[in-house]
Formats: C-alpha cells, structure tokens, sequence
C-alpha cells in the first residue's frame, strides 16, 4: 500500500467527517484562572485547515467551533478558551499531509504549512510566534498567546541538510516519525489496528543511518526531538544519542499503553522522564485499547475524559508528575471524549479544558504542577537550545527558505541552497 493510500485509509477508519457551521463559541464561559498562570499544551493543529483543505472546516478566530466531540473534521481551538483555562504557550503542529501534494514533494510541503503557519499568525493577532526560549519568555510577559512551530513527520528529510532547512522555515520541533515508516525511523506498528499495520509499516526496526545524522544534526541545531508515533526500538536508539549528549526528549502526545502500541510503554516514558524529558497527554480514545479495572473509580465512565484523566495519572504515577502535561492534539480528526464522567459536555475543544483539569485535581493532581506546565516547557526548550552548537544554528538561520519553487522532494534545492 502507498502513503497516500495509507493515508486515506486511515482518514475512513477515523469515521464520518462531522458538519459545522458559523456558531457562538463558547455557550458558558468558564471562570478565568490567574492571569499569570502560563500553562502548556505540547501539540496543537491551529492551521489544520491548511492541511486538510476542503475536509476540515474553520480555524481559530473565524467563528467556527466543533459543537461535539463527533465534529473530527472541524476546527477545535479557541483563544480565548485558552486563556481562560491558562494555557498560553503551545506547540502549534503543522502536518504535512502526502495525500494533498499535488506537484509539491514531501519537504516542500512541510516548508509550505510552516509558511502556512506564520500567516496565521499575521491574520489572527491573539497569537505570535516563538522560535526560542527567551523569545517566548517576552511575548508571555506581553500577556500573549505564544506558538512555538513543530513539524509531525520526517518524511521530507532525505539528506542531513534538509533538517537545517526546516529549521530555517521555524521548526523548533520535529517529530521523527507519524502513521507510517518514513526515511529516518520506523513508526509504531498498528495505530489504526493489525490490518492497516501490518499493510502500512513491516519494517521491524530504529533508526536509520540518516536517521541517527538527522537526531545529531537537531541536537547541534537546538531542536525538540518527538518521538510520538516511534516504534520501542526507535525511542531507544533515539535516547543512546540524545542521553550522551544531555539533550532531553519530547513525546508530545501518548495515552497510556495499556493495549495500543502506538502509545508510550512506562519503561520508555520513565527514561524520557529521567533525562528531563516531558510527555504530552492526548485527548483521544483509541478504539484498541480500555483503561484497565484496576485503573478505574467508583463510577468511572469509559468512552469519556475520565479515560484521559486515567492516562494522566498513569503516567504520572510511572514517569512523576512533573514530567506530564497536556499534549491535547485538538484540530486532529482523532476520537474525542463524549460527555460523562468529569466533563460534563466531553471534550469537543479548547472551551471544555477546565472540566478535564479540574477533574485532575480532584484525583489529587496539584493545581501548581498544572500551573507550572508553561515553565517547564520553557526549561526543556532553554536546555535543548544550551546543547546547541552556535555555528551550526546560526548557519542554518541564514539559509534562504523557498517560497515559491517547493518542488523539493530527493533534494533537490532551488538555486542559493
């Protein structure tokens, strides 16, 4: 099976598309936390509908809002949802999607939804980009609603040069891999389950050679690694590099993995966690795995955010609960928690927030271990930018970035590159 096939396969086993309209956004809003409080969410789509084009409807700031948590294909994130519930400095994720590449190469379109992502920005003033720690240090100071650009996928990086591209364009975080195996590592098998596994992945493998170049190469450039989507053996091979080199990881977005192997095991989330890395909760139900009895309370309803609140606690009794935030993955047309439980209205997007981590609280996560999220996202960015080499990362700045010729794909650079 092709990527492209894989691919749309994959967009049919996530369901029916859902339909919404222009709608008031938020029907009750929640109280305001402190203003001061700065906290995380470690992989938002904010430019889905540049991904997904005609399939996905709406985007921050244009009135459109899912109603439901069966709205997949339609936008999910608010700004001032955000700010009420204090989450104010965010991983915006673009994804470059193989199947909508008409004419244009795998590297050319993650440059493209970076390009993408930086125009937002210029329309919707209740966000700014930040390509580094202190960058988003200030704009937080300012009040403001703060995105760092992250890439899911390293399909396009087919030579080491080509991570000093995307950097340049203003990726601060890569992830290596996504549904599939790609040119640097081989991604967790069966995300969508045993048939569409076994058609679209195979390889038993880590890293690649160009693979371990490109990890390498992000370490000297300052870049988060993701390892979401990597196979076991990936992760490991990723950490022999990393460790030595005292560059901490990211795993942007996991539940816990109880059944799903696309989720994080707790012996790599417990090394992630001992080298300061941090791993993302994300707010999707897997239909191939359950939170298991001895994980659940007294009327615990599965199917809603109390499955989210039971991956939390997991990871945070596994890993410490310092190394856990949120990593919501809203805008991605994945399954979301329907209402129940802790969250009375489920989690249809940004607005619904507060539910889930007041739920946190009461199963005793402490309010400043939420509140402190932002920070120590900061640290870990501050940490990876110490381990940088300055000559590598201010070369890689000053590469002209194409915006017109993204016929990119075998490498093939438009002239200045």
């Amino acid at each position: 099976m092709t990527i492209q096939g894989t691919w749309l396969c994959s967009l049919m086993l996530l369901g029916s598309l859902g339909c919404a309209g222009p709608r008031p956004l938020l029907e009750e809003p929640a109280p305001a936390v402190a203003p001061e409080v700065i906290r995380a969410d470690l992989h938002v789509h904010v430019t889905m509908r540049e991904a997904l084009g005609p399939l996905f409807q709406g985007e921050p700031g244009d009135g459109v809002l899912a109603g439901s948590h069966t709205e997949r294909f339609v936008n999910q994130v608010d700004a001032a949802a955000l700010r009420r519930a204090g989450v104010r400095l965010i991983l915006a994720t673009v994804w470059p999607p193989p199947a909508t590449r008409p004419g244009r190469g795998a590297l050319g379109e993650a440059l493209h939804q970076l390009t993408e992502l930086e125009a937002f920005t210029r329309r919707n003033p209740d966000f700014v980009l930040a390509h580094g720690a202190a960058e988003a240090r200030r704009k937080l100071a300012d009040g403001q609603l703060v995105l760092i650009p992250a890439v899911e996928g390293g399909e396009g990086i087919r030579r080491v040069e080509d991570v000093d591209l995307l950097y340049a364009a203003g990726a601060r975080s890569i992830t290596l891999v996504h549904f599939v195996d790609n040119p640097l590592a081989d991604a967790a098998d069966d995300q969508f389950g045993a048939v569409v596994g076994g058609l679209a992945n195979g390889r038993d493998g880590g890293l690649t050679p160009l693979g371990a170049d490109a990890v390498r190469r992000m370490i000297q450039l300052g870049i988060l690694i993701d390892v979401a989507h990597a196979s076991d053996r990936t992760i490991e091979e990723v950490l022999a590099i990393a460790g030595p080199a005292g560059a901490p990881l990211l795993y942007s977005h996991t539940g816990a993995g109880w059944a799903a192997t696309r989720c994080l095991s707790t012996p790599l989330a417990q090394r992630i966690a001992a080298g300061g890395g941090l791993i993302g909760i994300g707010l999707f139900r897997s239909p191939f795995q359950e939170v298991p009895l001895s994980e659940r309370w007294e009327g615990f309803q599965p199917g809603t955010c109390d499955d989210d609140v039971a991956h939390w606690l997991h990871y945070a009794r596994q890993a410490g609960p310092e190394a856990v935030m949120l990593g919501s993955d809203f805008s991605s047309a994945i399954l979301r928690a329907r209402p129940g439980g802790a969250c009375a209205r489920g989690l249809r997007h940004t607005g619904d927030l507060p539910a889930l981590f007041a739920a946190l609280e009461a199963h005793g996560v402490a309010r400043d271990t939420l509140d402190g999220s932002g920070e120590r996202l900061l640290r870990l960015l501050e940490t990876v930018e110490r381990r940088a080499d300055p000559s590598v990362s201010r070369s890689a700045r000053n590469l002209p970035v194409p915006r017109d010729d993204l016929f990119l794909d075998r490498g093939e650079h438009s002239s200045g590159q």
